[in-house]
């Protein structure tokens, strides 16, 4: 298909990595658009994993509503069977044979094919709507489970972390059945934890919700191309926040398309260039709108870290080029 001729003594070795380099340019351009063809044909799918999550969610939500540990079991049990699936959860569920599982009874059966079909489950959405929000948070805090909030909750109506940070510094915690001074200790050193890493996230978490939303924005067809920028395109270990970079003629549709996300728990704010969103995941995710003359300058620009951009800036201008992340000009 391509032919590449041997090297010369009178051509330098630059020519033939500009050949390489137009080569695999176009096989990459050639295999993105095959799989844009491809994404375009279905809708958005529900990962298997996302789907054990809100399984796992309804169990652990169960149990901070005191319901019957048997009840809580059965969502648990369910949300591994679904993560150890081989077949496509989908085609199960029209197919009507996700019932036939061992490990999913009739009753969750009916929500995830549900929440598969239409992308939301009603009775997790008034699950999450009957328990303080607060009280969700606080299971992110070490060695505090559902029991121990329910009881703090219950006998004590603490409802946010802070109430709770409280309490322990004023000892409301010790006369509580089951709660110990050792056990108030680990708790607010459990909070103070919390409070230091609030906002971080591991790299493969972040980065299997930003594939998700990618994905989702390519099936839309709103944009002309997608990208993940950010640290996150830097592969950095912990990261704060999801950076989604798109090129389109039209920014309302994108910026539309991603607050309709079924993954978006709130929207932070909303304009023509940039969205902020909080996903259910807990993690925050900005999406930003340029032109397709703009995407790459853009691209370089929220991929790269402050110091680099500054340095970038610094070295463009000893050459006589002003440059930022709409462009570059000669100054």
């Amino acid at each position: 298909m391509f032919h590449i001729e041997i090297r010369q003594k009178n051509r330098p070795l630059v020519f033939y990595k500009e050949r390489l380099y137009l080569i695999l340019s176009f096989l990459f351009f050639l295999w993105y658009n095959v799989l844009k063809i491809l994404c375009a044909k279905g809708k958005y799918k529900m990962h298997k994993k996302e789907i054990a999550n809100i399984l796992n969610d309804i169990g652990l939500l169960l149990e901070l509503k005191g319901e019957n540990p048997f009840k809580s079991r059965a969502y648990y049990n369910a949300a591994r069977t679904i993560e150890l699936l081989d077949e496509d959860i989908e085609i199960l569920v029209k197919e009507d044979r996700l019932k036939d599982i061992k490990g999913i009874g009739e009753a969750i059966n009916k929500k995830i094919t549900e929440l598969v079909l239409t992308g939301k489950m009603k009775y997790y959405e008034d699950l999450k709507a009957s328990i303080p929000e607060g009280l969700v948070e606080m299971l992110k805090i070490p060695g505090l489970g559902p029991k121990k909030i329910k009881t703090i909750y219950e006998k004590l109506n603490i409802t946010t972390i802070r109430e709770l940070e409280y309490a322990c510094i004023e000892n409301r915690l010790i006369d509580l059945a089951g709660f110990w001074e050792k056990t108030q200790k680990k708790i607010l050193e459990g909070i103070q934890f919390v409070k230091q890493f609030s906002g971080q996230h591991l790299y493969p978490e972040a980065y299997t919700e930003a594939l998700k939303l990618k994905e989702y924005l390519d099936m839309t067809k709103t944009a002309l191309v997608t990208k993940i920028a950010g640290s996150l395109r830097r592969k950095k270990e912990i990261v704060k926040d999801i950076d989604i970079l798109a090129a389109a003629s039209d920014s309302s549709k994108v910026m539309e398309a991603f607050v309709n996300y079924p993954g978006v728990k709130e929207v932070i704010a909303k304009g023509d260039t940039k969205t902020s969103v909080i996903l259910k995941s807990g993690i925050n995710a900005d999406l930003r709108v340029v032109t397709e003359k703009e995407f790459p300058y853009a691209l370089h620009h929220f991929t790269g870290s402050k110091e680099h951009n500054t340095a970038m800036r610094h070295r463009a201008k000893q050459m006589g080029i002003k440059m930022n992340e709409y462009g570059r000009q000669k100054m």
